[in-house]
């Protein structure tokens, strides 16, 4: 993606948050964290224990409500403040797990199968976008103090985010890379200089309401814009799609105005 192209999005993004900030919203912020998987060029295609890596990731996150934190009873509200927040997120995912499985690597009798084998990868990946959430139920409603009947508000989302990422491959004892000991077709096809790109989000969770606080549950699947972030890329036809994780997360939401009272 050319760089100008990256520019406007970030400045559409920025700017589509400036501007929800001049209405009367509330605020929230939060933390979560939780296990994801990553679908990749490492390990088998259709086979999902060898193509798909379990790591970790971590987010900061602040919540925009479009209906005031005073609760005025239907003070302004509209079918979109009752429904929507915007989320705004800083995230990290790292994996340094990355490596081939599946029959091709366990072929005893293959010369390809130590090559395979040898091959170590690890990546880091640096986000910040925007998703935009639909809660089945009343946000107003739900946000009330009194409102103790409504402990969970479900919801889904869609987003999207600028991706920071830097891959690395090795495949000596030692831990540094010998390109005449790699497979033939990964010999050229391999990217490990920082790079970035964009991604879309698409996402299912709920919130559980306790006293001061909300906590989330979240499971998302999101899809980058190259097929790079795990540090290979191949064009022969084995390498389909783009890298792609899915991200189980666990939260706990803060409510700003809670925190000034």
């Amino acid at each position: 993606m050319k760089a100008y192209h990256k520019l406007v999005i970030l400045i559409l993004l920025f700017s589509f948050s400036k501007s929800f900030s001049q209405l009367d919203v509330s605020h929230e912020v939060g933390i979560i964290a939780g296990p994801l998987s990553m679908q990749t060029d490492y390990g088998e295609r259709n086979h999902f224990p060898s193509s798909n890596a379990s790591t970790f990731g971590v987010a900061v996150v602040h919540y925009l409500s479009f209906f005031g934190n005073n609760y005025n009873w239907r003070n302004g509200a509209t079918w979109f403040s009752d429904h929507f927040k915007l989320r705004t997120e800083f995230s990290y995912y790292f994996n340094n797990s990355l490596e081939h499985k599946g029959r091709y690597v366990e072929d005893a009798n293959s010369n390809l199968a130590p090559k395979l084998r040898a091959m170590k990868g690890e990546t880091k990946i640096y986000n910040i976008g925007m998703q935009l959430e639909y809660y089945f139920k009343n946000l107003e409603d739900y946000g009330l103090l009194f409102n103790t009947a409504d402990k969970f508000a479900p919801y889904i989302s869609a987003g999207l985010h600028y991706n920071r990422y830097d891959a690395e491959l090795t495949n000596t004892a030692d831990g540094g890379l010998d390109v005449a000991n790699l497979p033939e077709k990964w010999q050229d096809r391999f990217f490990i200089d920082p790079d970035n790109t964009f991604s879309l989000t698409l996402s299912a969770g709920t919130r559980f309401k306790l006293d001061n606080v909300d906590l989330v549950a979240d499971a998302r699947w999101q899809h980058f814009f190259s097929d790079q972030v795990d540090g290979l890329d191949q064009t022969d036809g084995s390498s389909k799609y783009n890298d792609t994780l899915i991200f189980f997360s666990v939260g706990v939401i803060f409510d700003l105005s809670n925190l000034s009272r």
